[in-house]
């Protein structure tokens, strides 16, 4: 009767035990937990999930990572919640930087996740818009056209109605004038979105009717004049003001309107617009821009074993370990050793018309550099090399060209923009994103009439060392196509 008694409240415990474990405990996975906290806003939760050395490793956890990192920053931005943020993210040691604006402080979190993203994707494109749209008050025009240029070369076909939001929220700031090729971009996308239903910018487009009609920094006459446009300039509208009125015989309301030919946006009048059709011709330019994209090659190394040589390179394969982080898969290049700096090359080649060059590579903490990617020309039978491409802790060299990184030992994503052919060698340029790295790098010299007529094909090669070192970098992809 007792040993009954012991078993009953054992088992009493046992199913207590149970219950509770299963109330209190969460068993999903931490990319579940991690969406189910963004999307009930609880961001500081879902950095407390990779508060213990764990590591995102998909690419949707990236995103929302990044995501998370741009609400916070939002947060910290709001006079309400600024002083509970800012006690969280200093107990995450967690930096911002104070950016100082005619209108206060902005303060901006470095997200740690936004560059590990594949530029041009979907997850990327959703975690810039999410950044733009989540500013909520002015920020210096350097940093808005940062933004701005980085937005404007991306895709808006499937996410025209949050495109259109964050380039709306750019357009209402100050910035600083963008280039021709750039100011073009631009003025395609804005036709293109003027098709779309679910734009902000939906069939927003004007002409001026009139002289001298005054631009303001806000909807109505009391605000500051920011200057003057007359018929028949253009532009582009995306927020309104409800209040009716008269002015000058002309009745409508006020409209906050882009002007392209002076780079800046500003209050108008709306009884001194008429409405116009998007450009057909426009948005055949914009098609013809993203048609590149959509073309563009891409290498990387998902799939790859390491005991072969991965998919669709050719040449004498020393094979290596495939490495993994954050759930993409990373090629190893070793550095030499001093007394043997032989190497062998795999290649893949490459079709078509191509002017850039875009490498996705983890540093390396050697302090002498790593041979990593070379850029070759295919002609008369043989492979000749044009750009050859070197890693230290400290730097990048681009033909011997160096150029000093920042110290952070984090994910690099660089191109190599093809720009022009000069006698018997190619320039290029270095950039990071919209940064120039280094400019008129030439290449290793090549055959003069070859270059001017064309006649010739490109490979990606990998050198790899004969007798390798314990240093080494990870190249994650490469990305080619034209600009």
């Amino acid at each position: 009767m007792i040993r009954s008694r012991v078993f009953l409240f054992v088992g009493i415990l046992f199913f207590i035990g149970v219950l509770f474990t299963y109330t209190f405990v969460d068993f999903r996975d931490i990319e579940d937990q991690a969406f189910d906290y963004y999307q009930s806003h609880e961001y500081e939760q879902v950095l407390s999930l990779y508060s213990n050395d764990i590591k995102p490793s998909t690419e949707f956890e990236i995103t929302i990572l990044s995501q998370t990192f741009s609400q916070l920053e939002k947060k910290l931005n709001n006079p309400k919640e600024h002083k509970s943020t800012a006690k969280f993210l200093t107990s995450k040691k967690i930096k911002w930087i104070e950016w100082e604006t005619g209108r206060g402080i902005y303060y901006h979190l470095e997200d740690p996740y936004f560059h590990m993203l594949k530029r041009h994707g979907e997850t990327y494109k959703k975690a810039l818009i999410t950044k733009i749209t989540s500013i909520s008050k002015p920020i210096p025009k350097k940093e808005v056209t940062n933004y701005l240029l980085l937005l404007t070369l991306e895709d808006p076909r499937g996410m025209e109605e949050g495109f259109s939001n964050a380039l709306a929220n750019l357009l209402s700031f100050s910035f600083e004038p963008i280039g021709e090729i750039e100011k073009e971009f631009l003025l395609q996308t804005l036709h293109f979105l003027s098709e779309q239903p679910l734009s902000k910018f939906y069939q927003q487009i004007h002409k001026v009717k009139g002289s001298n009609v005054n631009l303001r920094s806000g909807p109505g006459k009391e605000n500051p004049e920011l200057g003057k446009v007359s018929e028949p300039e253009m532009n582009f509208c995306f927020e309104e003001d409800s209040n009716e009125e008269e002015i000058a015989g002309n009745k409508g309301i006020w409209m906050h309107c882009y002007y392209p030919d002076q780079q800046k946006s500003a209050w108008i009048f709306s009884g001194f617009l008429t409405k116009e059709d998007s450009s057909t011709y426009q948005i055949q330019l914009f098609q013809k821009r993203f048609k590149a994209i959509e073309n563009e090659i891409r290498i990387d190394f998902e799939g790859w074993d390491g005991t072969r040589i991965p998919s669709s390179f050719f040449g004498a394969y020393i094979p290596r370990e495939p490495e993994v982080e954050v759930g993409e898969t990373g090629f190893p290049i070793f550095g030499s050793d001093p007394k043997n700096k032989e190497k062998q090359r795999i290649c893949k080649k490459v079709a078509g018309e191509k002017n850039y060059f875009e490498f996705s590579f983890h540093p390396t903490s050697s302090p002498l550099p790593i041979s990593f990617l070379e850029i070759h020309l295919v002609y008369a039978g043989s492979s000749h090399v044009a750009y050859s491409l070197e890693v230290d802790k400290d730097s990048i060299w681009v033909n011997k060209n160096r150029y000093l990184l920042d110290g952070f030992a984090r994910r690099e994503n660089l191109s190599l923009h093809i720009e022009s052919k000069k006698g018997d060698r190619m320039t290029a340029s270095l950039w990071r994103r919209n940064t120039g790295l280094l400019q008129a790098i030439q290449s290793d010299p090549l055959d003069f009439s070859i270059l001017q007529s064309g006649r010739f094909s490109w490979e990606i090669c990998l050198p790899l060392s004969v007798k390798p070192t314990r240093d080494k970098i990870l190249l994650f992809e490469v990305r080619t196509g034209v600009h």
